[in-house]
């Protein structure tokens, strides 16, 4: 056989490992030895269980003799974020308190990967708990981006975003709360989808706790890959009813809208005064218009139904104050800066303090979010799924949003307390939480969103667009996305290193 193609997407490699064309066994030594030589440099992978993983592959590739497919994904070697339970290996989320976590059951998620035939064999960094848009742990240290080591990778997929830039899987599955999925894609060059909230099971995640079993609000997993194609693939795999809905409920996506980008009604909303994006963003996504509207594409410009970030975003940190209050002690919060300077404040008095301090977009709203009753928590869902109908009559006159995953490219790693970090874009020092407010809109609303590269700046970073759906139309943004890869000519994300 001929040396293994390490650019071919998961789409290629499944279709060649069917044909034999190639082997699972001879796949997964590829990938490992491809780790050995360059992972050092990056920090991408955190934890190999390579004997298991090569005696599943000569399973597979014997089981592949004998005219038999366990599923879409037979054979194909792959890592996971290190969020995600897989027996056999360490589960840390980042938190020394995780360190000696082996889990003893797969999650939902890893569980529907190896039904279909696929080879966990790794797992890829993450922040401490999975809380930053950065990828840094008191357990397994820095990750660093394949395009400039100086930069971020993202968080908190970042690990995943990094090993599928520098070729080490062919998929990844990644979470998302805060952008966790869509901005490590866009920094890293690489596709991610967030889902529907609630398509994918988040059973087996940490955090919450391990042994944790809800499905927690806001947040949902979803493929990240270096196609648009494989997203389609890995959703196929991973997305249906939570084990405790299944004997009731199916779940039915609907096939994608449209087929021909001709036939798209496209809102570019890039221009928000209260998160201004860095100008090579503002050019890269001139240059996109252009290019949809000579496809034949309507394409308009302005916000979604008259609303602006600041019609979502504060219900967006309200919801998040809840969660980390629920999923971080108060020595955590102190630990990681999240708001630190403003402990013992009220959220009275913050909203008295940004009238004459520059503070963080709703920062009272963060500190609201962490102190609110239950009845108070019941009115923000209410008044959240109001925001959603009317945010949603948008897809009346518009088949996909596009927006920025976040403000920026990818910026310097920054170590210090996360309420004091601060970013200059374009000249202008801007708040490091600003990053959270162009992915808040899909998070709080619970729409599909994929990150698609479409540009790279003079410096050479990736540049990716977020693709909104309405409620259920992942299909539709997954299709969009693979539909812009046609149009530029670049089928698959191009490799790092």
């Amino acid at each position: 056989m001929s040396p293994i193609d390490h650019t071919l997407n998961a789409s290629e490699l499944t279709k060649a490992l069917a044909e034999g064309r190639i082997g699972s066994r001879e796949l997964l030594e590829h990938y490992l030895a491809r780790i050995a030589q360059r992972n050092e440099a990056v920090n991408a992978v955190i934890a190999l269980n390579a004997e298991q993983a090569r005696r599943r592959a000569d399973e597979a590739d014997a089981a592949t003799r004998r005219g038999e497919r366990w599923g879409p994904l037979h054979g194909l070697p792959m890592t996971i974020k290190d969020t995600w339970e897989v027996p056999g290996m360490p589960c840390t989320a980042g938190a020394p308190q995780f360190r000696d976590h082996r889990p003893q059951q797969p999650a939902a998620v890893v569980q529907r990967l190896q039904q279909a035939g696929a080879i966990i064999f790794g797992k890829t960094n993450v922040p401490y708990k999975a809380l930053d848009i950065q990828t840094d742990n008191p357990v397994h240290g820095l990750s660093r981006n394949p395009w400039a080591p100086a930069l971020t990778t993202g968080g908190s997929s970042g690990g995943a975003a990094a090993a599928l830039a520098c070729g080490f899987t062919p998929l990844e599955v990644g979470s998302d709360i805060g952008g966790s999925i869509r901005i490590p894609a866009h920094f890293c060059g690489v596709y991610g989808h967030k889902s529907t909230h609630g398509i994918v099971s988040m059973r087996g995640h940490v955090p919450g706790d391990p042994g944790h079993i809800g499905e927690p609000d806001l947040a949902v997993a979803g493929p990240m890959a270096r196609s648009a194609d494989d997203l389609a693939l890995a959703l196929d795999v991973i997305a249906g009813a939570p084990a405790a809905m299944q004997p009731g409920w199916r779940l039915d996506l609907p096939a994608p809208k449209l087929e021909r980008l001709a036939d798209f009604r496209v809102l570019m909303w890039t221009d928000d005064s209260d998160c201004p994006i860095d100008s090579r963003l503002a050019a890269a996504y001139r240059d996109l218009a252009a290019q949809l509207t000579r496809a034949g594409a309507q394409v308009s410009h302005g916000s979604p139904a008259g609303m602006g970030l600041m019609d979502l975003y504060p219900s967006y940190t309200l919801q998040m104050g809840a969660v980390m209050k629920a999923w971080l002690t108060r020595s955590e919060r102190m630990a990681k800066g999240m708001v630190a300077p403003f402990m013992g404040w009220t959220p009275a008095l913050m909203r008295g303090l940004a009238k004459v301090v520059d503070s963080p977009k709703s920062i009272d709203k963060f500190i609201e979010g962490m102190t609110m009753s239950h009845g108070q928590w019941l009115q923000l869902i209410e008044d959240s799924h109001a925001l959603r109908e009317r945010f949603n009559t948008a897809f009346q006159d518009y088949d996909v949003i596009l927006a920025p995953p976040t403000m920026t490219t990818a910026f310097p790693h920054d170590a210090s307390l996360f309420a004091t970090r601060r970013l200059k874009i374009d000249g202008r020092t801007r708040h490091y939480s600003d990053l959270f407010m162009w992915i808040a809109p899909a998070t709080l609303l619970g729409l599909p969103a994929t990150s698609a590269p479409v540009a790279r700046t003079a410096e050479g970073l990736p540049v990716n667009v977020q693709i909104i759906g309405g409620p259920y139309e992942d299909r539709t943004t997954i299709r969009f996305a693979q539909l812009l890869a046609e149009l530029q000519g670049v089928p698959m994300a191009r490799l790092a290193a």
